[in-house]
């Protein structure tokens, strides 16, 4: 068995595994892990459908991983040595680096992006943190400019969350209870009581006809920060009504054509 394997987009929408080096380090800031575990973002698959537009054509797919620390460039500002487990986003399909992805045995990833994967969860679990947080720091915390989790808010505001229990609505209810905030939310009924048990202050049936009215009157018309984990037209703008009259902001995961 070859000493390390890759998914490497070939052509637009052809994707395989092939034989690769063991990457070296680009830089003295980047680490070499090996891999114990892999998730899979929507990105990584339209990169491979679109890779003769991005371009991305031979190179490694994948952005998130959990593994264990194989070497540690000497610029790398954190406290990883060998066989620590760690977890974190890297920049797959990157057309700029061809081993850049995560789908493989090893990859080197950027060392200060990186955390140690906490002793509690497995590395199964570990490896969908990566992009999830990531995408939490920009949705919340740089576009809507929330508190952050370690100055949470002392006087608590609402943000209403569309589409509570999808992948990224599940994670930014609980970061947003850390950041100290009311949370509204967005999901079927059957989906109630598990987003109740991850923070959700009120949650409401996302095809009710009083939606609006509905989080309106629950956040007295003060509603001002929306994160619409959806991203369709017809979300974004059921977001936008829901917001106090003077306005507000919303953050969506695609663009949006108004």
């Amino acid at each position: 068995m070859p000493a390390n394997q890759a998914v490497k987009t070939i052509t637009a929408g052809n994707a395989q595994v092939v034989d690769v080096d063991i990457p070296k380090l680009p830089a003295d800031d980047y680490i070499l892990v090996k891999t114990t575990a892999v998730a899979i973002n929507p990105t990584d698959w339209k990169h491979v459908d679109l890779a003769d537009k991005m371009p991305c054509e031979n190179i490694w797919v994948g952005c998130d991983y959990a593994g264990v620390v194989e070497e540690v460039g000497s610029g790398v500002t954190k406290a990883f040595k060998k066989g620590d487990r760690i977890c974190g986003p890297v920049n797959g399909s990157n057309g700029l680096r061809e081993t850049d992805g995560s789908f493989a045995r090893y990859i080197a990833v950027k060392g200060d992006l990186q955390i140690k994967t906490p002793d509690n969860i497995s590395d199964e679990e570990a490896a969908t943190l990566g992009i999830a947080v990531s995408t939490i720091g920009q949705g919340l915390y740089q576009t809507l400019k929330l508190p952050l989790p370690s100055s949470p808010a002392e006087k608590p505001f609402p943000i209403l969350i569309y589409g509570g229990s999808t992948a990224m609505g599940i994670s930014g209810i609980q970061y947003a209870k850390l950041s100290g905030l009311t949370v509204v939310t967005t999901a079927s009924p059957h989906n109630f009581d598990y987003v109740k048990s991850l923070g959700a202050d009120a949650v409401f049936d996302y095809k009710s006809p009083t939606l609006v009215d509905d989080i309106r009157a629950y956040t007295n018309g003060q509603l001002r920060h929306a994160w619409d984990c959806q991203s369709t037209n017809e979300s974004a703008l059921l977001a936008a009504r829901c917001l106090a009259d003077e306005g507000g902001h919303i953050a969506t995961l695609l663009p949006v054509s108004r």
